[in-house]
């Protein structure tokens, strides 16, 4: 089983450094269980503030040190939250087959934001349709936000599988098995099974 995973962060001013720091060492911490280094995982990685910019596409990087080790030089930007052409460069860059994307494997996308698009904020949801009308599946990570319309608009259906909130940076780390969980009962069952969650200390029951 197979799955090609785009991870976008939020590297805006109101993140801060030393939370985008912890920001990157939650997506460790969750790549810890992704199945790399066979290949069954791909990996790419997005960071935005006022612009995107690429880390990594899905074919740079196949082993999990070498992903580990790019995801320990990602710089933080600060700047605005143009959280718009971020998703469009998911969809119409990194998931294409030049950059790594694999026919017939399924597409995840994984957004960790702190903050409501001020930049292009009128096609922030429009571009999130877009990727999802490509079977693109977004989950969406939302820190401290106090208005949820956005994220909701912007994770795939139903919403409340797909989009999670916590109030603190340093909540994310103790989050992830919730996040883990709730994949375990999420129709696209591929996504824990190519993880190779422990599915037996997360869920009620062992696949």
């Amino acid at each position: 089983t197979q799955i090609d995973l785009v991870v976008i962060l939020d590297a805006s001013t109101s993140v801060t450094e030393p939370n985008f720091k912890l920001m990157l060492e939650f997506l460790k911490d969750f790549l810890s269980i992704a199945d790399i280094d066979r290949g069954n995982v791909r990996v790419g990685v997005v960071i935005y503030s006022t612009k995107d910019h690429v880390q990594f596409h899905l074919n740079q990087y196949r082993s999990k040190q070498d992903i580990y080790n790019a995801i320990d030089n990602i710089p933080y930007r600060f700047g605005s939250t143009n959280t718009a052409d971020a998703l469009k460069t998911m969809h119409r860059e990194m998931f294409t087959q030049r950059n790594g994307d694999r026919p017939g494997v399924d597409n995840i996308c994984i957004l960790i934001t702190d903050g409501i698009s001020n930049i292009n904020s009128r096609r922030t949801i429009p571009e999130a349709e877009a990727a999802r009308s490509k079977n693109i599946h977004i989950y969406v990570i939302g820190i401290g936000l106090t208005d949820l319309r956005e994220v909701d608009g912007i994770a795939s259906k139903p919403v409340e599988e797909n989009r999670f909130a916590v109030q603190e940076f340093d909540e994310l780390t103790p989050m992830k098995d919730k996040v883990f969980s709730s994949l375990c009962f999420c129709k696209y069952s591929i996504i824990y099974k190519c993880f190779n969650i422990i599915m037996s200390s997360l869920c009620d029951y062992v696949v």
